[in-house]
C-alpha cells in the first residue's frame, strides 16, 4: 500500500490504490467549529446549496459536515466520479443563492448532530458555545443567514488553498478541480472554560460519558492516546460487560485537530442502577493504566490490529482520507508503512502519560436521573457568579403575580448583566454569545458558558428600560427570535 500525490488546480491530491470503484473525497478544512454561536449551520447550509445544484450523475454521491471538515464524496466509474468533483467545485464557486430559503427548511427539517449527543454535550461543558462546543448546538438563528453571509463563507473556507482531494485509485484523467484561490485556513482553537475540575454534569439521556485531556502535540503521542482508548475499551468490555453485566458497549472519540491538546471521550450504556458502578469501574481502568501501563501483550494485540487494517486493500481511501486530512491541518501525511511504526513504537510509558492529566481534567456525563456516589465533585450548576454590577431594577408588582421569588432585583452594567433571585447568575457582555427575544417578550441571554438569564420586562420596575438596555448591548449581531414549534 503505496500513498501517492499530485496536484490539480492548486489542490494536493493524494491516492492509494484500492479496490474499485472508484471512491473520492473532496475534502475544506472548515466545520461547525468555524462557525460561532449565531451562525451556526452557516457551512452545513453552504454544503446543502451545492448538493442541490449538481445534477443527478450516475454514480453514488452525498456531501457531510463535520467539527473541522467538510466532504463532498463519489464513487462509481471515473468519468463520473470526476464529473461530479467538478460540478460540487462549480457550485462552490457560483451558487444558486435562489434555493436559500428552502435549503433553510431542508436543514431544520434534517436536524442531524456532528457527533454522537453525549460526546457533543462533553465538548459544549467543557469548551463552551465557541468552537468544538458548537457540536451540541441546533442552530438558532437559521432563519436570520443572509446570501451576504453565506456567500463569504463560501469565498474564505471552499477555496484551493483550504481543499484536498482522497481517492482510492488514480485521478480521473482530464479532471479539473476549478476553486476560487484563497489560503488555508487553520481551525478555531479550542479554549477550554475557565471551570473547576474534575466536574459532572447530567446528560440529557440513558449515556455515560467520562472524558479528559490528552498531549496532542506529536504523531506519537497522538497515537499513544488511540492506543490506550482501545485497550481501555477492551478492558471496559472484559470487566463491566463479561464479568459484571453493567454495560452492552463501551465506545471512544478522539478530538485531536489542536496541536496543543487533545481530548478523549468515552460513551457507555449501562443501566441506571449500575451507572455509579460502570462510572467508578472505568475511572479504576484508566488509573490502573495510568500507574502500571498497558501490558506488552496488550500493546502487540494493538500494532497487530494496525497492521491488519492496513493490509486490507478496503482501507485505501481511508488512508488517503487521514493525509488529505493532515495536510489541511498543516501536518504532514503519514504514509502506511509510517502508521505501522508508529502503532509498534508506543510503549506502556507512552500510554501512562497520555493519561497525566486525567484527575485534573477529568469531566463525567451521568445518565438522566443519576449522579456521582463522590460528593466532593462538583456539579456544573456549582460555579462561583461574579456580581456584575450597574443600574438596579427590583421585582414588580407585575412580577409578584408571575411568581418571581421575592427580594429579587436584576443589575445591567458597563460589565454585564446580574440577576439575584434565588439563584445569582452574572454574564458579561464579551461573553454573551447570544439574545433571544420572544414573541411572547420572554428574553434569554446565554452565555458562552451555556448559562442562561431569563427577564421579561413585566417582572420588574422599568423592566423595559432594562431590556432596552440589554439589547442595545447585544448588538443586532447577536439577537435572535426562536422559532416556535
Amino acid at each position: 500500500m503505496t500513498l501517492q500525490r499530485t496536484d490539480i488546480d492548486g489542490v494536493p491530491v493524494f491516492w492509494v490504490e484500492g479496490p474499485q470503484p472508484l471512491t473520492a473525497h473532496l475534502i475544506f478544512r472548515v466545520g461547525v467549529r468555524d462557525e460561532t454561536f449565531m451562525t451556526t449551520g452557516l457551512t452545513h447550509l453552504v454544503e446543502h446549496l451545492a448538493m442541490s445544484s449538481i445534477p443527478d450523475l450516475r454514480q453514488s454521491h452525498n456531501a457531510g459536515v463535520g467539527l473541522t471538515f467538510t466532504s463532498f464524496t463519489a464513487s462509481g466509474k471515473a468519468e463520473s466520479v470526476g464529473s461530479f468533483l467538478s460540478a460540487a467545485c462549480s457550485a462552490l464557486t457560483a451558487p444558486d443563492l435562489g434555493r436559500l430559503d428552502v435549503e433553510k427548511k431542508v436543514l431544520t427539517a434534517e436536524g442531524s448532530g456532528t457527533v454522537p449527543p453525549a460526546s457533543a454535550e462533553h465538548l459544549r461543558h467543557r469548551f463552551g458555545l465557541s468552537s468544538l462546543g458548537l457540536a451540541d448546538v441546533s442552530p438558532p438563528a437559521l432563519e436570520s443567514l443572509e446570501s451576504a453571509e453565506v456567500l463569504q463563507h463560501m469565498r474564505s473556507h471552499f477555496t484551493s488553498g483550504n481543499a484536498a482531494l482522497a481517492l482510492n485509485g488514480a485521478p480521473p484523467r482530464g479532471l479539473r478541480l476549478e476553486l476560487p484561490a484563497g489560503p488555508a485556513r487553520r481551525p478555531v482553537t479550542a479554549e477550554p472554560l475557565r471551570i473547576p475540575l474534575p466536574m459532572w454534569f447530567e446528560h440529557s439521556g440513558p449515556r455515560l460519558g467520562l472524558s479528559f485531556e490528552v498531549p496532542a502535540d506529536t504523531e506519537a503521542r497522538r497515537e499513544a492516546a488511540r492506543t490506550l482508548s482501545r485497550i481501555a475499551c477492551r478492558r471496559a468490555l472484559r470487566i463491566l460487560r463479561q464479568e459484571h453485566g453493567w454495560i452492552y458497549d463501551i465506545d471512544c472519540l478522539h478530538f485531536f485537530e489542536d496541536d496543543r491538546r487533545g481530548v478523549l471521550c468515552f460513551e457507555s450504556d449501562p443501566t441506571m442502577q449500575h451507572a455509579e458502578d460502570v462510572r467508578l469501574g472505568l475511572l479504576e481502568i484508566l488509573r490502573d493504566l495510568r500507574l502500571n501501563g498497558p501490558t506488552a501483550e496488550e500493546l502487540s494485540t494493538e500494532a497487530a490490529e494496525v497492521q491488519e487494517y492496513l493490509e486490507d486493500p478496503m482501507s485505501a481511501i481511508e488512508v488517503a482520507v487521514a493525509a488529505a486530512e493532515s495536510q489541511l491541518l498543516g501536518r504532514a501525511a503519514v504514509a502506511p508503512g509510517d502508521k505501522l511504526a508508529l502503532a509498534e513504537g508506543v510503549t506502556p510509558a507512552a500510554c501512562q502519560a497520555a493519561l497525566q492529566r486525567l484527575e485534573e481534567t477529568v469531566i463525567f456525563g451521568m445518565p438522566e436521573g443519576t449522579r456521582p456516589g463522590d460528593a466532593s465533585i462538583k456539579s456544573d450548576t456549582d460555579r462561583a457568579v461574579d456580581w456584575l454590577g450597574g443600574k438596579e431594577f427590583r421585582r414588580g408588582v407585575r412580577g409578584t403575580f408571575a411568581g418571581v421569588p421575592g427580594g429579587s432585583k436584576l443589575f445591567v452594567g458597563e460589565k454585564g448583566v446580574t440577576l439575584a433571585t434565588d439563584y445569582t447568575a452574572s454574564i458579561t457582555w464579551d461573553d454573551l454569545v447570544g439574545v433571544s427575544v420572544g414573541r411572547d417578550g420572554l428574553v434569554i441571554l446565554i452565555g458562552r458558558d451555556s448559562q442562561q438569564i431569563h427577564v421579561r420586562e413585566t417582572w420588574f420596575s422599568n423592566g423595559r428600560q432594562a431590556i432596552d438596555i440589554i439589547l442595545d448591548k447585544a448588538g443586532g449581531g447577536r439577537r435572535f427570535t426562536p422559532e416556535t414549534p
